[in-house]
């Protein structure tokens, strides 16, 4: 409940902006009918949603809610028995949210990168539970009446994001060649086989992804490219970058834990030699990744003109690291799903080695994986209980902040919304309007400047064109110095008028 309440928080605070508004313009009956949807993207169920949300402030924050705590709950539920689920989902939000800022204002700051991105790890996060609490359970013919359930979920779950709907078709092969393997018939699986692959051929018949793949696309910054310079930039400058880099706790987590599982692991095996030569040559890529990037590549080698090209070579070792020892980790203790989190967390990120743009949220996907990988060896290793009190301080801290900063981005983008219709109302200035600066907007995902963004002023029926901004601290200061709104808005245009 109080993660429900945290996220609904931070819906209320956070504004409508960019795609957030073009789609607020647009109805339901529009997108379908109109025929759109077939040239655009499969997206269907996350446009939905997004157009749903824009239209309603209830549904947004809701939605917002439900769906973030349903993912945060069955990503603890996945790596923990009940007895262990409060702490494990602490911890699994802790690590979500110390996400870098731009990976947080393209999926949490941007309702329709929430909708698509977040909301499309709702149902693989359902099945693979389903998959490991209740598998045998769907073995029984009484289940048999769930699977049109499933038929339709394993549908609609394919309609959000292209790289989430191929890791639904990779899970429900796999599924299915496990279930053939044990010759037993499984409902669960044969439903979620048919729904996905169903869903998978809707999504990828638009005729958008055929345009992309010919170059014909319509919207320009959609493309395929199999040039290996193209794939090297993006691996190189994006990718590692996104997932790793610039998420400096995660992967520094990562860098300790294996070290300690790897040393843990020397202590035992001190005859082998070869085994013990491996261990060192990890050991050395866990420390030269995490000493290049943080400590080397913006100081001593900012001027070396292959630095990305080592730190493309060190990310591909340091997840090549993080597979050895996940596998060798799963077959140790039998649990597969340390080496599943990570082999998903690559497969999530492949297509977007030929398709782009790949922007921040692109990973979100498979940083979601790395904070549930996390998460499962900390649980595995015991180390949750250890650090319990630090893990509540850390998410009082990281509540606080991020309400801090969602109350004033709310209480910013309100005045400014409530100034725009003032100005409208009483046609001043003439020939441009003010816009006051809504604060940090690093953390919320808005592509146009504020005084010149074309998709606030269709969706808040703004005619005039031109547009000035007015800074925050400025109008901050006005704020304070007068008793009400309609005051404030009149010294604004008075300042305004005397600096022209």
């Amino acid at each position: 409940m109080l993660v429900f309440i945290f996220f609904g928080y931070l819906s209320i605070n956070f504004p409508l902006t960019g795609d957030d508004l073009n789609w607020g313009i647009t109805t339901l009956r529009d997108y379908f009918g109109s025929g759109r949807f077939l040239n655009y993207d499969g997206r269907y169920a996350g446009n939905s949603l997004i157009i749903m949300a824009s239209h309603s402030a209830i549904f947004k924050v809701l939605s917002y809610a439900g769906i973030t705590t349903l993912v945060v709950y069955l990503g603890a539920r996945l790596i923990s028995n009940v007895r262990q689920l409060e702490r494990n989902t602490l911890l699994v939000l802790i690590l979500m949210l110390t996400m870098s800022t731009e990976l947080f204002a393209q999926v949490l700051g941007w309702n329709a990168g929430f909708f698509n991105y977040m909301a499309a790890l709702v149902y693989p996060l359902i099945i693979v539970n389903l998959v490991k609490y209740h598998y045998s359970d769907w073995q029984a013919p009484k289940y048999l009446r769930y699977s049109i359930l499933i038929v339709i979920l394993s549908i609609i779950s394919c309609f959000f994001v292209e790289h989430v709907t191929l890791l639904n078709l990779a899970i429900a092969t796999i599924l299915m060649g496990y279930m053939l393997y044990q010759k037993k018939k499984n409902y669960l699986v044969i439903a979620n086989f048919i729904g996905t692959y169903i869903g998978g051929i809707l999504m990828f018949s638009n005729r958008a992804y055929l345009n992309i793949l010919l170059h014909h696309d319509g919207y320009s910054y959609r493309e395929t490219s199999f040039s290996l310079s193209k794939i090297y930039h993006i691996i190189a400058q994006q990718m590692d970058f996104y997932l790793l880099i610039n998420n400096p706790i995660i992967t520094v987590l990562l860098a300790i834990i294996l070290g300690y599982l790897i040393i843990k692991n020397l202590q035992k095996r001190s005859g082998n030699k070869w085994g013990t030569v491996v261990s060192y040559l990890e050991l050395s890529v866990l420390i030269a990744f995490t000493e290049y990037h943080y400590i080397l590549f913006n100081t001593l080698l900012k001027n070396f003109s292959h630095r990305y090209l080592v730190s493309c070579l060190l990310s591909i070792l340091f997840l090549l690291v993080i597979i050895i020892e996940m596998t060798k980790l799963s077959l140790e203790t039998h649990n597969i799903e340390y080496i599943a989190l990570i082999v998903a967390a690559v497969v999530l990120v492949i297509p977007f080695f030929v398709v782009t743009p790949f922007g921040p949220r692109g990973a979100f996907a498979s940083y979601f994986c790395l904070c549930l990988l996390v998460a499962a060896l900390c649980d595995q290793l015991n180390a949750v209980k250890f650090s319990l009190p630090i893990i509540r301080i850390m998410m009082v801290m990281i509540v606080i902040f991020y309400a801090g900063l969602a109350t004033r981005i709310g209480h910013a983008s309100r005045i400014k919304n409530d100034f725009m219709t003032y100005q409208e109302k009483h046609n001043t200035p003439k020939d441009y309007r003010l816009y006051l600066e809504v604060p940090y907007n690093q953390y919320y995902w808005a592509v146009h400047p504020q005084a010149a963004d074309n998709s606030y002023r269709g969706y808040y029926q703004i005619q005039t064109a031109g547009g000035k901004l007015v800074p925050y601290a400025k109008w901050r200061l006005i704020e304070k110095n007068t008793n009400s709104n309609a005051e404030m808005f009149s010294q604004v245009l008075k300042v305004d008028s005397q600096n022209k």
